[in-house]
């Protein structure tokens, strides 16, 4: 099972959020590539930040506010005001990513200038062309990031916590 909910763009773009929410983490790839994975300590900041609180107690089982679009599970209203915040600087997009034994898929919505841009997409490498990632050799742009490299959410925001020591 592979399973993945994060934001991308190019790094300057998404290191604001740093600033903003102690609990974001900058996963850097390749060609300034940089993403932060919306685990369930950011989903409960964001809806704090932009919510005004939350009720959730187990930020590990990720059960947050409905999500803001119905092709979406966990877009909710603050990871779509973060959103459009960073894309004042640039394009940012928001990926949902889940396969299950060969089957599934992705959805991506994007941002430009503070608005969405458009209605969401369902090929992160289209996305990814547009961030200008260029493949390498007999590689396409999601295996050149190396996006497959954990299988979830989770594992990328435990992997680059400042605090991991492992």
């Amino acid at each position: 099972m592979y399973t993945l909910e994060a934001l991308l763009s190019k790094s300057e773009i998404l290191e604001p959020a740093l600033q903003m929410f102690p609990s974001a983490i900058l996963v850097q790839f390749p060609q300034n590539i940089g993403m932060i994975p919306a685990d369930g300590y950011l989903l409960r900041d964001l809806e704090i930040y932009y919510q005004g609180g939350t009720e959730v107690t187990r930020t590990e089982t990720q059960q947050f506010s409905a999500s803001v679009h119905p092709d979406f599970e966990r877009l909710i209203i603050g990871v779509d005001r973060l959103a459009q915040h960073l894309s004042l600087k640039g394009l940012v997009a928001y990926i949902e990513a889940t396969f299950i034994g060969g089957y599934g898929g992705h959805r991506i919505m994007l941002w430009e200038n503070g608005k969405r841009a458009g209605d969401p997409r369902n090929s992160i490498n289209e996305v990814l062309h547009l961030f200008n990632v260029v493949p390498n050799r007999n590689l396409d742009e999601f295996d050149t990031l190396g996006l497959g490299r954990y299988r979830s959410t989770r594992q990328w925001a435990r992997r680059y916590h400042p605090d991991n020591s492992g």
